[in-house]
């Protein structure tokens, strides 16, 4: 690889750094890890006694949150965030098992759930979807028995659905936005070569979504330049791909490699008091001057 480079931000200093600087520039700042330890606690994340539950949208820039209207929830159901660039709403919608599904639109009116028309029964996968210019993508697998998985393509905006089949072994890979399309990154470190262990990185890009055609890009790196536990949080709006550890422990990374320069960065973040598992939010801005 080309271009590594080390460095190590206490969490402190990065704050005490960032609060220094204007808005615009301290909305570079594209990755934001939570210790998912303390975070659980809170009591809009707990389910009212074991069963209920409750939607909630939180602002972390904010922290501002909001419960959303009730709903009976089943098992193996799943919410999604999507937003319509054209008439600027944000929308939730709920995909559940038995193919009722609701949708609710975000707004300061009296918000209820409205049944949508889905022509196809499917079960959603428990990864995340990401939303890209307008569409709401998730993957699924159809209950038909075929055990084929599907990527459902949701127009946020006039709430239609399409499908289109999903390349093979996707159920280990990463939904991202790569361009203003949609992709997929497979980190896998299980490859062995010559008796030495060598991280790759597969990634897909839908080029077309009406012929279903697909573009496939590889990487391999040092074995010495990683971890074990890290895993895919996503990709930034400059094209470099994130990678962050799954749980604090003393040193703690982050890394950013870019596919068009093959360049890799590795981060230490410190800071963490506690042991616990991680998440990592990519392309989250924090106006630290609330300007």
């Amino acid at each position: 690889m080309r271009g590594e480079n080390s460095d190590s931000i206490p969490i402190d200093l990065i704050h005490d750094i960032l609060s220094r600087l204007p808005c615009k520039v301290s909305g570079k700042v594209s990755l934001h890890v939570e210790a998912m330890g303390s975070m659980l606690h809170l009591p809009y994340f707990t389910r009212k006694n074991g069963y209920e539950t409750v939607h909630v949208i939180c602002n972390p820039s904010t922290g501002q949150r909001a419960r959303l209207p009730k709903l009976r929830t089943d098992r193996g159901s799943k919410s999604f965030l999507g937003f319509d660039p054209v008439d600027k709403q944000f929308k939730v919608l709920y995909v559940a098992y038995n193919n009722d599904h609701r949708i609710v639109t975000l707004g300061n009116g009296k918000m209820g759930w409205r049944k949508t028309q889905c022509p196809s029964n499917h079960h959603p996968s428990t990864k995340k979807g990401i939303c890209i210019d307008g569409v709401l993508y998730y993957m699924a697998a159809p209950i038909d028995r075929t055990y084929v998985l599907v990527i459902v393509c949701f127009d946020v905006k006039s709430e239609i659905y399409k499908f289109i089949r999903a390349p093979d072994s996707f159920d280990r890979a990463t939904m991202i936005g790569y361009k203003g399309k949609l992709g997929w990154i497979r980190w896998d470190t299980s490859n062995v070569y010559d008796g030495i262990r060598t991280p790759e990185l597969h990634m897909w890009v839908l080029e077309d979504a009406d012929k279903q055609e697909w573009s496939r890009y590889f990487f391999t790196f040092p074995n010495d330049k990683f971890v074990d536990g890290v895993y895919v949080a996503g990709m930034t709006a400059t094209g470099d791909i994130v990678l962050s550890m799954s749980f604090t422990r003393y040193p703690f990374y982050v890394f950013y490699f870019n596919p068009e320069r093959n360049t890799l960065q590795n981060i230490e973040i410190q800071g963490f008091t506690n042991h616990g598992m991680v998440h990592a939010f990519v392309d989250h801005v924090e106006d630290l001057n609330a300007c």
